[in-house]
């Protein structure tokens, strides 16, 4: 869909995972898609150093979610 976009399946897969539940963790993320982790969390951490998501620690757990400070 906007995979040609974003150069990415995972960062396709990743974005409608929060579109639709507001936010996740690697893992959660991973298996809802039957994706591997690693490559799930290199979009995550590609994303945020772009500013499109923010993350929080929750214990160990790091929690993404959209910036809402990203201007679009």
């Amino acid at each position: 869909m906007i995979e040609p976009i974003l150069g990415s399946t995972n960062a396709e897969r990743v974005l409608l995972y929060l579109l639709a539940r507001d936010q996740g963790y690697t893992r959660e993320i991973a298996r809802f898609w039957g994706s591997d982790p690693d490559s799930v969390q290199k979009q995550l951490a590609k994303l945020e150093r772009g500013g499109v998501l923010s993350s929080k620690l929750a214990g160990k757990t790091r929690i993404y979610r959209f910036n809402p400070r990203y201007s679009f």
